[in-house]
């Protein structure tokens, strides 16, 4: 399916509210399941599979911009960099997809220098600023926290989670490894921007 530019997507068709509601619906539909169900189309439990799955309900094809170097979630970010908006708020919209590096050690060197390794997408964002992830893991499809204002905090002080462990702990891991969802973040990108999209966000 060739992509469309988020501007032809938002003016074609249902409004792009209607189709990101559609994305964060199918996401939570498929909460729990070792692999995700879409449209009655199953994919691998992978993370990027997973979103381009989704995203392909709003009519768009998060891979239609990679190239033949890429593993998916460099694909969609491509894809974000061309057709829709790269940020880094601290308070992202919902249906927006969100990025992280070095979620595990892909190149096997054992130093912290893998980019774009894991994606998911924002499904509401609490008044407290945590972010809810849906995303696809080696455990399934989960909804997991993200919070940006404490970022080296796993619970706030009532013991509620605020950022999720994202990088599992190795014997070769140095003391003070990066693990959390927050300090893993490397950016989010806006699928299908809104018209009246805010300009006080942080």
């Amino acid at each position: 399916m060739p992509g469309r530019s988020a501007t032809a997507a938002a003016a074609s068709g249902p409004s792009a509210e209607d189709a990101i509601q559609a994305v964060v619906a199918a996401a939570r539909a498929t909460l729990g399941q070792a692999s995700s169900e879409v449209e009655d189309r199953r994919t691998p439990t992978d993370c990027s599979g997973f979103l381009r799955r989704l995203y392909i309900v709003a009519g768009v094809d998060l891979f239609s911009e990679g190239q033949s170097s890429d593993n998916g979630v460099r694909a969609i970010v491509r894809w974000i960099e061309r057709h829709g908006i790269p940020h880094r708020h601290k308070v992202p919209a919902i249906g927006d997809v969100v990025f992280f590096d070095n979620s595990y050690d892909r190149n096997g060197d054992g130093r912290f220098n893998d980019p774009y390794t894991h994606a998911g997408l924002v499904e509401q964002v609490l008044a407290d600023g945590t972010v809810m992830i849906i995303h696809a893991t080696n455990h399934g499809i989960v909804r997991e926290p993200m919070n940006l204002f404490r970022p080296h905090e796993e619970t706030d002080s009532d013991g509620r989670s605020i950022n999720a462990p994202l990088r599992r702990k190795t014997s070769r891991d140095p003391a003070g490894m990066p693990r959390l969802m927050s300090e893993l973040f490397a950016g989010f990108g806006t699928v299908l921007p809104r018209q009246a999209a805010s300009a006080s966000r942080l």
